[in-house]
């Protein structure tokens, strides 16, 4: 009996691993930011972040360094996370007034049909602003893949 009752716990358990922790996203989120600085103290990591989260919930990002080495993290997102990521972009997208993407941009959104750009110091909308904010937590959050010598 304790053998079939520990058999049917593990399946569910092995079950409920399978796909995304929580809500999803219907299109892939990607985030561009210059001049992005990671962590502080003496030698904190400075770059151009590239952050992109698929549908699945499965994100990847990157800091893309003038000199030293880049630094590449990969992994999914908590359940935590995903709701918040999920809120987050219905807020911004279901308000009108985008903003638009210029020639040189500080930073970029792209969600779908949906983008934004900005200037460095510009005024975004509290939405954006928001999920900009929220963006910024993720990548300290992933697993570091590889750190690639930048040129």
């Amino acid at each position: 009996m304790r053998l079939i009752l520990a058999a049917l716990v593990s399946m569910e358990v092995a079950g409920c691993a399978s796909g995304p922790a929580g809500p999803t996203l219907p299109d892939t989120l990607t985030f561009k930011l210059n001049d992005y600085v990671e962590g502080g103290g003496l030698l904190p990591l400075t770059g151009r972040l590239e952050l992109t989260i698929d549908p699945s919930g499965d994100a990847r990002s990157a800091c893309r360094r003038d000199i030293l080495t880049d630094m590449e993290r990969t992994g999914s997102l908590s359940r935590e996370q995903l709701v918040e990521l999920v809120a987050r972009v219905q807020a911004w997208t279901s308000k009108g007034g985008d903003v638009a993407p210029a020639g040189n941009n500080h930073g970029l959104l792209v969600y779908g049909k949906k983008k934004a750009g900005w200037a460095k110091d510009a005024v975004l909308p509290p939405e954006l602003q928001e999920l900009v904010k929220f963006l910024l937590t993720i990548p300290t959050t992933l697993q570091v893949v590889t750190r690639r010598k930048g040129f």
